[in-house]
């Protein structure tokens, strides 16, 4: 991927919708709601282990109903190549690169 396509310049939290939006250099947009999120959480804890951390995510997590309501108190910055979700319940252990953030909603979305 080009730097345009791994590189933020927008990210906006709408907490009454329960979704994050990224708009990413090269114009692409991405949602991406909490529930999604949370499923797709890159930790060992949520992936169930190490040797399942390689595994792709089921792209079906975005289409699937919400389960429940999530909090999501803080997008923090994690170097310049990430950011780590701080949740309501406490949970922070995900790092979320650019990298695979963008590859979660890039082909199933159109640019703006």
């Amino acid at each position: 991927m080009s730097n345009a396509r791994i590189t933020p310049t927008q990210i906006a939290v709408d907490h009454a919708a329960q979704d994050l939006q990224i708009v990413w250099a090269d114009a692409h947009s991405s949602v991406y709601s909490y529930e999604g999120l949370r499923r797709a959480c890159p930790c060992v804890e949520c992936r169930g282990g190490h040797g399942k951390m390689a595994d792709p995510v089921d792209p079906t997590v975005w289409d699937l109903p919400s389960l429940q309501t999530y909090e999501l108190k803080e997008v923090r910055p994690a170097g310049n190549y990430a950011v780590q979700f701080v949740w309501g319940d406490g949970h922070v252990h995900g790092v979320w690169s650019w990298t695979y953030l963008r590859s979660l909603r890039d082909d199933t979305e159109a640019k703006p």
